[in-house]
């Protein structure tokens, strides 16, 4: 089958499930409805509520142990905390972003990759996962006859009926290889072959296990302790609703639950676990409003530990690494440059990295790796660089702090500022930053931008350095639209005046190679800009790379200096050439 066909068939497969997933809930909340609903939330206990999800991580660590002792009997020894941060990904494959591979297929890829045995890995996931819908499926069956008078009901019993039809089916095919073999060798479909093909070295791990009875007796055990905390799970997070209901109780519907939850029509079992919950607690007598409390609260609970998964994922060492390629090998896209090329954009070097989509987004944005900092600068910035208005003001004035390097008394911050490497950048005081302004401090350790007090950003102006310093001196005016770059150092004075639409610095991109793209051969310094004190610039000016304009000097509108400007003068042009000097004016002055 060919893949665009394929992608299709899978895009209609996500969408109809989606489908399903949205008029489900729509149904369960129109038959509970949202005013019952409300009011049991309302009166929730908060004690409770906190218990309940504390029994979470204990959920995740229960699963975990038995990853882990299964994994032993592969003689692959794998710590218990990176097994806890593995499942937590499956949730946040599963909850957070529910896609068409599933959490466990990433978990299990995830873990072949850094133990370099795939076929093991997931092997170890399947005896887990199977294991589990062997202890659910009788610990289910066994809920819904002692409970067959509530229960009852024809869909219910169906579901069950499928449930026991397809554990049995894959217990056929699991302990029967010759079966995968047969269908392997009459199967002439590639991808089909393929799939059965990997299956079979799966299928090899799962039966080697066959001699490991203590690992498997365990794993069961387990399996039946998961449902215990699992029931109980559901007894404390239902009293935190105060919903009357008992122990016994909670231990027959929860099975039920995960049973019906199985049934694979929905995104994440989205709507089915709803439906479930609130079917199950009604037929109980309790409630179904109390039920859709309790499911609404089971998915926020599995919300959280897809968050610490998926922080886990991209942060805390769940990479897919190659063999022998530094965590920082470049990579080149189809069509472009290959080999050793240099990226003009700091963001195409970042992004073509060997890391992790959050380690990518912390290069650019933060600086650093630390947790910490990112939570900081995160909340910070998305709860008050958008405010508009003297809250606004009074707020980033207060907490902007926080995450900057330096930021003195006075000084103001305008809405939507940006701001890159944050810790990197220092303000002196009563110091005004208009609206939309852009300051970047990328780079290494050395990169730096500094205002001295009482200086002025207009609207939209961008300070951005890469691998280099900007040091603007006390009392500047820097007006709307300017843009001062480097990649080694742009150094103002005091009492500078920029008039709108300045440009400042800037590399000289190297064009001496036809082999290669202008963009693609890297970029010389000259050394930076160094604009001395009182000196003003119209509107529109350039100052290149390599310049030093000297104190006093005024430039002309529309200018583009480049060459050094001697103190006092007076330039036009494109490029400037030098018209006056201010010292003859003031010696006339004062003649006069």
């Amino acid at each position: 089958m060919n893949q665009p066909l394929q992608n299709e068939k899978r895009g209609f497969s996500f969408f109809l499930r989606t489908g399903i997933s949205l008029a489900l809930l729509a149904l369960v909340f129109y038959r509970v409805g949202f005013g019952s609903l409300w009011e049991i939330i309302r009166q929730a206990r908060f004690d409770y509520v906190l218990l309940s999800i504390a029994i979470t991580p204990v959920l995740i660590f229960v699963s975990a142990w038995k990853w882990q002792v299964i994994l032993r009997a592969y003689a692959i020894r794998v710590s218990l905390f990176k097994l806890f941060g593995l499942y937590a990904v499956g949730y946040f494959f599963n909850t957070v972003l529910p896609t068409n591979v599933g959490g466990d297929v990433v978990r299990a890829y995830a873990l072949g990759k850094s133990v370099g045995r795939q076929a093991e890995a997931f092997s170890s996931v399947f005896v887990e996962r199977f294991t589990g819908l062997t202890a659910l499926l009788a610990v289910a069956i066994l809920a819904f006859f002692l409970a067959i008078r509530n229960l009852w009901d024809i869909g219910l019993s169906m579901a069950l009926l499928f449930s026991v039809i397809g554990y049995g089916m894959i217990l056929l095919f699991l302990l029967r290889p010759s079966l995968v073999a047969w269908m392997q060798d009459r199967i002439r479909i590639k991808a089909v072959h393929s799939i059965l093909g990997k299956f079979l070295k799966v299928q090899n791990a799962i039966l080697s296990l066959r001699n490991a009875k203590g690992a498997l007796v365990f794993a069961m055990a387990n399996s039946f302790l998961f449902y215990a905390v699992a029931g109980l799970n559901v007894y404390i997070s239902a009293l935190a609703f105060r919903a009357p209901i008992s122990l016994l109780q909670a231990f027959i519907i929860t099975p039920i639950v995960l049973v019906i939850t199985m049934i694979p029509i929905s995104i994440g079992g989205i709507g089915l676990s709803e439906g479930a919950y609130a079917f199950t607690f009604a037929r109980m007598g309790i409630g179904g409003p109390f039920g859709l409390s309790v499911a609404l609260f089971m998915r926020f609970k599995a919300l959280l530990a897809g968050v610490f998964g998926g922080i886990y994922f991209s942060a805390l060492g769940v990479r897919v690494d190659m063999q022998d390629v530094p965590a920082a090998a470049s990579i080149t896209s189809r069509g472009d440059v290959k080999g050793d090329v240099n990226y003009f954009s700091g963001f195409e070097g970042v992004m073509r990295q060997k890391k992790s989509p959050l380690k990518k987004y912390m290069d650019i944005v933060i600086g650093d790796y630390s947790f910490w900092n990112l939570i900081l600068f995160e909340t910070v910035t998305g709860l008050f660089a958008w405010v508009p208005g003297l809250f606004g003001y009074a707020a980033r004035q207060i907490f902007y702090r926080l995450i900057l390097g330096k930021m003195g008394k006075g000084s103001m911050i305008g809405r939507s500022v940006s701001l890159r490497h944050a810790k990197k950048i220092h303000i002196g005081k009563r110091c005004v930053m208009d609206e939309y302004c852009s300051l970047s401090a990328q780079g290494d350790k050395t990169s730096s931008i500094r205002l001295g007090d009482e200086v002025l950003l207009g609207r939209s102006t961008v300070l951005s350095t890469r691998n280099g310093t900007i040091e603007i001196g006390d009392f500047c005016n820097i007006g709307a639209n300017c843009r001062l770059g480097t990649t080694t150092r742009i150094q103002f004075g005091k009492h500078v005046l920029l008039a709108a639409n300045c440009y400042i610095g800037g590399a000289q991109h190297r064009y001496d190679r036809l082999d290669l793209p202008i963009m693609r051969q890297g970029y010389d310094s000259r050394g930076g800009v160094v604009i001395e004190d009182d000196v003003w610039l119209g509107a529109g000016v350039m100052i290149l790379d390599g310049v030093r304009v000297g104190t006093g000097c005024v430039v002309g509108a529309g200018s583009v200096v480049t060459k050094e400007l001697p103190p006092f003068s007076v330039a036009v042009g494109v490029p400037a050439r030098i018209v006056a000097n201010r010292r003859d004016r003031d010696e006339e002055v004062k003649t006069v």
